[in-house]
């Protein structure tokens, strides 16, 4: 399948996976997810030394680089956390199409859970319902403020954010005028407790496991592909090779290289998404229904 390379143990490969497919095997699909499937929407991967991190933050004067991921700094300072945002996030945000072949898979019943890193939510602008999604992270869909607690949905942050001289860089409530934050879990916070009560339960269920985007080289989320039981199928699609950290933040962000896919029934694709998707989706007669979305 494209250009890049795959491996598989014992024969599992990309026609068994059509196959099996066709013929009903699965019902129970289960897909981690990361950067790797928003790139293509514009959304860059900050972990890739590709995106200049470090020389990125040198303008935000922070008295060290990974404070602008931490909730109590973000407390302190949130122009840092905004000001980096307006540059990893494009002002239009479309699905790419292997958002929308997540989709896809829950219109013919065959998917599970979406279990995501991301924080983008192009999830749910790709079609995917509330109840399909868990966010390791948080997201962007929805934001609160730090003050009385008001909330407000993407399409207000978006403008906010990408309107600083109306806050002067930093979003603020309508009702009380307090800083208003996304959704999301900044270093030294707890993970939802939907991630925490769901994954365990889904992984566990699952017939079929799909990795996209995410190169597995952050805890906890990493461990969550030995949940599933041992004889069933795990599809790795990544430009990255799996544990493969592309990182400069390295142990802050708990990286770790020990995740491995060697079992019988794993498949590994070192391609793009997209592509592998459409592939895919030709193999399965589907391209047509996955222009559609």
């Amino acid at each position: 399948m494209g250009q890049g390379s795959s491996s598989s143990i014992q024969g599992f490969s990309v026609e068994s996976l059509v196959s099996q497919i066709q013929n009903g095997r699965y019902k129970n699909i289960v897909i981690l997810c990361g950067a790797g499937i928003s790139t293509n929407a514009g959304i860059p991967d900050f972990r890739s030394p590709s995106f200049g991190l470090y020389f990125k933050l040198r303008k935000f004067d922070l008295p060290y680089p990974e404070a602008v991921f931490e909730g109590k700094y973000f407390n302190k300072d949130p122009n840092p956390f905004y000001g980096l945002i307006r540059e990893i996030y494009p002002s239009q945000l479309i699905p790419t199409d292997t958002h929308k072949f997540f989709t896809l898979l829950h219109q013919k019943g065959l998917l599970r859970r979406v279990i995501t890193q991301n924080i983008d939510a192009l999830e749910y602008l790709g079609g995917l319902p509330e109840d399909l999604v868990v966010e390791a992270h948080g997201s962007f869909r929805r934001s609160y403020c730090t003050k009385c607690s008001e909330t407000y949905e993407l399409p207000w942050l978006k403008d906010a954010i990408f309107h600083p001289e109306k806050n002067n860089g930093v979003p603020k409530c309508e009702a009380c005028g307090g800083v208003v934050r996304p959704d999301v879990v900044l270093f030294g916070e707890t993970m939802p407790s939907r991630f925490c009560n769901l994954a365990h339960n889904d992984l566990k269920n699952a017939d079929l496991l799909l990795v996209f985007g995410t190169s597995l080289a952050v805890a906890p989320y990493n461990g969550l592909i030995t949940l599933t039981k041992s004889q069933i199928p795990r599809v790795y699609v990544s430009k990255t090779k799996p544990g493969q950290s592309t990182s400069t933040l390295g142990s802050f962000l708990g990286l770790n290289s020990s995740i491995k896919f060697d079992k019988p029934n794993d498949l590994v694709l070192i391609e793009d998404c997209d592509q592998v998707v459409r592939n895919l989706c030709s193999k399965l007669n589907w391209t047509q229904e996955l222009n559609k979305l």
